[in-house]
């Protein structure tokens, strides 16, 4: 799985949630567009996962994930769009760019733990993930 988020405390949190899981899942991070894109080329085996924020330096999510279902080899991986904004206007891009799912980070980390518990548990247990 890969995590691009910028921010440390989300990413520790989202660590944090993925050990709660009891899925043995090796969570790779980066913390900007472009090093996304770098690791998502360069995976062996490719990321059964992306979870991507939005707002990045470098690239930003919308980018990367246009980049992503524009490849063949990374079209299937599923995306889950991570941000902090409600502006529908973002959220409908990024289902017009083919996010798996878009999730508003909430303020309260307690609430986050929560959403991201859910994420993981239905995309590394529960959801059937397309061979490549």
């Amino acid at each position: 799985m890969l995590l691009a988020e910028d921010d440390r405390t989300t990413a520790s949190l989202i660590k944090i949630a993925l050990q709660r899981t009891g899925v043995s899942h090796d969570l790779d991070m980066v913390h900007d567009g472009d090093s996304a894109i770098a690791a998502l080329e360069r995976a062996d085996p490719i990321a059964d996962l992306l979870l991507l924020d939005l707002h990045m330096p470098g690239k930003n999510g919308f980018e990367v994930l246009q980049h992503v279902k524009n490849q063949e080899y990374l079209r299937r991986i599923p995306v889950v769009m991570l941000s902090s904004s409600e502006i529908q206007d973002d959220i409908n891009r990024a289902y017009d760019l083919h996010a798996n799912a878009y999730v508003v980070k909430r303020p309260d980390s307690s609430d986050l733990c929560r959403s991201l518990d859910c994420i993981l548990k239905f995309w590394l247990r529960t959801a059937m993930i397309p061979l490549r």
